[in-house]
Parts: structure tokens; C-alpha cells; sequence
């Protein structure tokens, strides 16, 4: 492949870069990642009390601050950039609302990163809850409005990202402020692999919502989903296919990047909201008379912006269908999509079952966050994709305890037709009861 010029001047110079960008040749392992959202809550005399806030005395920064300085597990941040490097190769972060973020470094199996995840948020547990705050894993917070939360993160991407979504698309707040996720990572393959997997993980983006919805309103069960769904389509999503011959990984990414609207533009370090209605092809076709034609950078930056279901980054799977889960269940959606995207034999099985809904997966995802496994279609796909999961990883000793905990969640949950947000909607009259249910599972909950 040729160099990347500096400018894209020509879309097919902008396909070849997004190729590069998000399909780049590397080697076939077969590795496990997951990035973990908490959100941080003062513990009160009934429950829940105030979202902790990202700056000031005891705020979340501070506290990652104070745990950072023991230098264990937790390293201090080299630069003003929030992100605090990890022993084990990972990164602590903040979203915008204050919520926790947890990006591991990938393993090679199960339970070198459950590991990594285990040291981390023991940690983590430990320095807030030293503080009174509890790290609260669920899809959406459902104790604090939106309007409660400010906008804290002071980073000009998230700046300009507020005000883009803010001029038509609301529900951005709530997603970048009030939603916390599970992020399963995990490499792409090459060759036919990378294609199967691709189509399959697509194709599971929808059950998996469903299987590991715990965002309950009177709505849905995955308020997270909804959210992400009432956001600028451009950017979002699912593809859509016909058949498995419709499915291509570089085809299906290039699309998807070029006709994303431009969310920001960013110049001398200043990032500037442009109106939606921007596709990236027309930055590259025909310029702009104050930002000129787009650069490698430029891209760079507006990849970052683009968050389909399952997003390609570095030739791995970035696939951000469950929500956020109590702390006992945090290996299972690993143990789960891994099972079924590793596992030759299961994948095949997969595709053949799933792609009859090809055509159809954005309906699909609306039903997986509003009726859930309620409905008989995704109820169906799940229980069949449960025993195939289970069998799957109870031959692979990569995901070794987890596939015990995996069959545990299944057997509790997705085969009897049930989502964690079941579980949750049932007790949210009881704050204290709901809280102490989002805590299962976490070293806060063994301290007490």
C-alpha cells in the first residue's frame, strides 16, 4: 500500500485511509479486552446520594489522584490529559457525566483479563469507597436526571460534541453523561475469519442488547440503547444485509465513515461544532473555505466520532451492545461473544441462525431495547445462542472459571426469558434494595 498523503484529496484516497486507520494488518491473535463504565455515587443513609463530580476537593478526579499516588496499581497520569496508565498495560479515564472508565489491555485468555479487571477495581472500590462514593455499573443512572449532571469534562472533543448533539439530537446528553456500557473487545482475524466474525458480531449486536439489558424505563429495558438509537443515525447503528455475501469489512466501514455527518473540526487545538448534514465524502470532495480539505488527522479524529454497534479499531471488534452490569456478571458478555466469534465450529452456527434477520437488525435492536427477550423472536435467537455460548466456552479453557459464571448468568437470566433489568426494575421503588443489587459482586459489597 502506498503512503498516506497528508490531505485526502480524492475519495478513493479517503476509502484507502479509513482501511488503514481501522483494518490494519496485524497478527491472528485470538485476544480478550473490555472497557467497564461505573458510575461514582455517594452512598446515603437510604441509598443512593449525589452523582460525585468530576473536579474539585473529593471529586473523582481527585480520588484517582489520591490512588495514583500509591503507585500500585494505579499510575499517576504523565500528562494534564485525564488518563491514568494501569500496571497490567490498561487505562483509567472519565466520561463527561464523571463515569469511571476502565480499558483494559488485552489478554491472551479469560482469566489473565478478569485479573487485570479484579486489581484495577479493587483498587478503584477501595480509594472511593474510602470516600463514601460507590462505583455503580448499570446502563443508565437511575437515581439522577440528566439535568442534574452537568457536562464536566473539559476536553475540547467533548465540548464541541455537546454542542453538536445538543442542536438536534438531545438524547446526546443522556448518552454521553448519563449511560455507562461493557465494551467486549476482541480481534477481527483475517481473511474469511475477519468476514465471518465481522457479519456475526453484527448479526448478535441486537440479542446481545437484549441478553444484557439492565437500563429499565417505562419504555424499555436498555434506556442506554434508546438513547444511542435517538442520536444522529449517520454515526450509529447497524448495517444493514441482505446475505452473508453483503458482508464486508472494509466496504462496510468505508460507507459507513465517508456518509457519517462531520461532528467537529478541530484547528490549533481548538475543536469547532459544525451543523450536522456534513457527510465526510463532501469535506473530501468539494473542501471547505475556512478548514481547507481534510487531512490523515482529520480523519483520525472523525473515526473517533463514529460509534456503530460494533466499531473496527486496529483490526479488533469493538462491540458495545451490553450495558453496564454488577460486578459478578462483568466476564460473562466476554465469555459469551468470544465463545461464539472464536469457536470455528459455533460461529458457523451462529451466522446460519442469525441470518435470516440480516435484513432487518435496526428493528431488531429497537425491539431488543423496548419488549427485550419479551419478544418471541429475540427470546428464540437467545436460548439457542445460550446453549451454543455454553458449549462453546465450557470446551475452551482460555475462559477456564468464567464459563462456570457464564452458564450461571444464562441459566439465571437468558433461559428463562429474562434480562438483568428485570431483576433491577423490580426493585427500584427500594433504592437501597436496588443499589445493594448494582453492588453484587464488588469488593464494596464484601467490605460490608
Amino acid at each position: 500500500m502506498r503512503s498516506l498523503d497528508p490531505t485526502l484529496s480524492s475519495l478513493p484516497d479517503a476509502a484507502e485511509a479509513v482501511a488503514a486507520f481501522s483494518w490494519p494488518k496485524r497478527p491472528p491473535d485470538d485476544r480478550y479486552g473490555i472497557e467497564i463504565e461505573a458510575f461514582p455515587i455517594l452512598h446515603g443513609p437510604t441509598g443512593p446520594g449525589d452523582r460525585l463530580r468530576l473536579h474539585g476537593p473529593g471529586g473523582a478526579v481527585d480520588l484517582v489522584d489520591r490512588i495514583a499516588d500509591e503507585g500500585l496499581v494505579i499510575h499517576k497520569r504523565p500528562t494534564d490529559d485525564l488518563a491514568y496508565p494501569t500496571a497490567d498495560g490498561g487505562r483509567i479515564t472519565f466520561e463527561p457525566g464523571a463515569q469511571v472508565e476502565h480499558s483494559t489491555a488485552p489478554h491472551t485468555t479469560v482469566n489473565g483479563l478478569a485479573a487485570e479487571v479484579d486489581e484495577v477495581w479493587d483498587s478503584l472500590e477501595r480509594g472511593f469507597g474510602s470516600a463514601g462514593v460507590a462505583l455503580i455499573p448499570l446502563g443508565v443512572d437511575p437515581w439522577h436526571q440528566v439535568a442534574e449532571v452537568p457536562q464536566q469534562q473539559r476536553a475540547e472533543r467533548y465540548l464541541a460534541m455537546d454542542r453538536y448533539f445538543e442542536s438536534r439530537w438531545p438524547a446526546g446528553a443522556l448518552m454521553m453523561r448519563n449511560t455507562c456500557s461493557i465494551q467486549v473487545n476482541l480481534d477481527a482475524g483475517s481473511g474469511r475469519v475477519r468476514d465471518e466474525r465481522w457479519l456475526a458480531a453484527n448479526l448478535l449486536s441486537p440479542v446481545v442488547t437484549a441478553m444484557f439489558a439492565s437500563s429499565p424505563n417505562p419504555g424499555g429495558v436498555s434506556a442506554r440503547a434508546q438513547a444511542w438509537q435517538a442520536i444522529d443515525p449517520t454515526r450509529t447503528g447497524l448495517p444493514t444485509f441482505v446475505s452473508d455475501d453483503d458482508a464486508s469489512p472494509e466496504s462496510d466501514t468505508i460507507d459507513k465513515a465517508l456518509s457519517a455527518n462531520v461532528m467537529f473540526v478541530t484547528r490549533d487545538g481548538r475543536a469547532t461544532p459544525v451543523d450536522p448534514g456534513w457527510p465526510f465524502s463532501d469535506w473530501v470532495e468539494r473542501g471547505h473555505p475556512e478548514f481547507g480539505r481534510p487531512t490523515s488527522a482529520d480523519l483520525g479524529t472523525h473515526l473517533s466520532t463514529v460509534f456503530p454497534e460494533v466499531r473496527p479499531r486496529n483490526s479488533t471488534l469493538e462491540m458495545r451492545a451490553p450495558d453496564a452490569l454488577p460486578r459478578r456478571w462483568w466476564m460473562v458478555p466476554v465469555v459469551v461473544l468470544s465463545a461464539l466469534l472464536y469457536d470455528h465450529e459455533a460461529r458457523g452456527q451462529t451466522i446460519e441462525m442469525l441470518l435470516p434477520a440480516a435484513p432487518h437488525l435496526g428493528s431488531l435492536w429497537k425491539r431488543a431495547s423496548t419488549v427485550g427477550l419479551n419478544d418471541p423472536t429475540l427470546r428464540g435467537l437467545s436460548e439457542k445462542l445460550a446453549h451454543l455460548a455454553i458449549d462453546a466456552a465450557c470446551s475452551d479453557d482460555a475462559s477456564g472459571w468464567g464459563a462456570r459464571t457464564t452458564t450461571e448468568f444464562l441459566e439465571r437470566f437468558t433461559l428463562r426469558g429474562r434480562s438483568p433489568a428485570d431483576d433491577l426494575a423490580a426493585l427500584l421503588s427500594d433504592p437501597q434494595a436496588a443499589m445493594a443489587w448494582a453492588l453484587e459482586g464488588s469488593s464494596t459489597e464484601s467490605a460490608k
